[in-house]
């Protein structure tokens, strides 16, 4: 499992070097397979403001640019892209700069003018519009975050981290939690381990959970917990650089703010969640049960998949909403007019959710971690999170 250094510090102190950590680590049973550190193959790549522009006297598309880098002397780089004005923030790589892929920027001249470096887009970085979705992809990253000229691009965009391979074994299941995995770091370094338990904040005592929805659990054998938490007044939007930054660091696309609170969670406790629209739930009751043969459910990949009485879903009063503990439904997804959320967290039979997942052909972050056996403590936990 991939894990972000700077995510665990949150919970743990880590006052050594990367290479003592892993050691540490690995001598105290925690097995790490190698890491990486990323923003490495970035150098010398800054902020810059672009105080003018002007065409180049020999090309239709060309744009000569001064460029305020922090040092006191303008810097000038021409540029193909149409998409800058003066005023603008934006990285730029400078005489020497790396890039990812191993490129190197030098000064040079483009048809007899001097330019002193090049402007970046999103590709340039490795990134693309998940990453930061106000960008364009096809021009020059014009940066909204709050920074200003000479400042470090990987600090800016939240890039310099270090991502820790754990080999955990199958008697682990604990461990794919960052909690656990700090709470271990802390033992092995012998340090404090940072945790207080989530309180979730109450409402505006207008309304009750019973008001908007009523849960029934069919079939406690497989699903032995079951939560449900909704929240009102949800303005769909992308989620905060810091939290982007983490979810793209442990290999996690970040989608909009509802959707990367989830795999948020699920990453630091362990505990796969899952939301839904509540306006497509239908009788406004959640029901868990097992399918009818030869019921059907097309999850949010887009494909369609027959179930049949062995397998566990998440229904509204109507149809299938979830395969349970594997993937939500195409029915009941987030998206940009969502206004009220609910919320799942919930403990499934290991075994069943393993049988369901091979059946059916569809093995998910989520069922790596049912399959493996989690305890339903955890279930309130995560939601109150």
């Amino acid at each position: 499992m991939k894990v972000s250094l700077n995510w665990i510090k949150d919970y743990a102190d880590i006052n050594v070097s990367t290479r003592d950590y892993t050691e540490a680590m690995t001598m105290s049973g925690t097995k790490v397979e190698g890491y990486e550190k990323l923003g490495e193959d970035i150098q010398n790549v800054v902020v810059g403001r672009i105080l003018s522009t002007e065409k180049h006297p020999d090309s239709d598309h060309l744009i000569i640019c001064q460029l305020d880098v922090g040092e006191g002397k303008p810097l000038q780089i021409v540029t193909g892209a149409q998409n800058v004005k003066a005023g603008d923030l934006v990285p730029v790589c400078k005489n020497g700069a790396l890039l990812p892929g191993g490129k190197t920027i030098k000064t040079g001249k483009l048809r007899s003018v001097l330019s002193e470096g090049m402007l970046c887009s999103l590709g340039e970085l490795g990134l693309d519009k998940h990453d930061f979705p106000y960008a364009i992809e096809d021009g020059i990253f014009i940066l909204e975050e709050d920074c200003k000229p000479g400042d470090d691009i990987k600090d800016v965009c939240m890039l310099d981290d270090t991502i820790v391979d754990f080999e955990l074994t199958f008697n682990r299941p604990d461990c794919l939690a960052f909690t656990a995995i700090a709470r271990e770091s802390a033992a092995a370094l012998n340090e404090k381990f940072k945790y207080t338990e989530p309180v979730c904040p109450k409402g505006d005592g207008k309304d009750d959970i019973s008001d908007y929805l009523s849960v029934r659990v069919d079939d406690p054998t497989l699903c032995p917990r079951y939560c449900a938490k909704a929240v009102k007044n949800v303005k769909i939007a992308p989620s905060p650089l810091w939290l982007r930054a983490r979810l793209r660091a442990c290999g996690v696309r970040p989608i909009n703010n509802i959707v990367d609170i989830t795999n948020y969670v699920m990453l630091e406790y362990g505990q796969p969640m899952h939301s839904f629209d509540y306006d497509f739930i239908k009788s406004k009751s959640i029901i868990v049960r097992r399918a009818a043969e030869n019921e059907s459910i097309i999850t949010l990949d887009g494909n369609e998949h027959k179930l049949d009485s062995s397998m566990l879903v998440i229904a509204d009063g109507e149809k299938p909403i979830a395969l349970a503990g594997v993937m939500g439904g195409e029915n009941s997804e987030i998206n940009d007019a969502t206004t009220t959320v609910i919320f799942e967290s919930a403990n499934f039979n290991r075994q069943n959710i393993r049988r369901t997942s091979r059946t059916v052909g569809l093995r998910t972050e989520s069922s790596r971690r049912f399959e493996k056996g989690l305890p339903p403590y955890n279930a309130m936990l995560a939601i109150n999170r």
